[in-house]
């Protein structure tokens, strides 16, 4: 099988991590980050800035992909189910659960 849910996520936050890194450089060298003009924001500076957001919100769905399936492995009986149906619905719309 491909990467563990755990492996994915470490990777996304690395590649996210490396996208701003990227983004800040590119920051640094056109004088946006001190000036904060957009006008001279650079290409390259906006696609990383994009591409780590979009780790990031991998990252984030991929967490809330663990929780419910610590969820959905934790419960064996017909009531514990439908609490865990609830703690899903819970980690679907926040993102948190317990």
């Amino acid at each position: 099988m491909g990467m563990s849910i755990e492996k994915l996520i470490t990777f996304c936050e690395e590649e996210e991590y490396n996208h701003r890194l990227k983004c800040k450089r590119y920051d640094d060298a056109s004088g946006y980050a001190r000036s904060k003009d957009k006008n001279i924001r650079t290409a390259d500076a906006i696609r990383e800035d994009t591409y780590a957001g979009f780790y990031k919100e991998i990252s984030e769905t991929m967490h809330k992909y663990q929780k419910i399936t610590e969820i959905v492995k934790s419960k064996t009986t017909r009531v514990s189910y439908d609490i865990g149906f609830r703690q899903i619905k819970k980690v679907i719309e926040d993102g948190k659960g317990n």
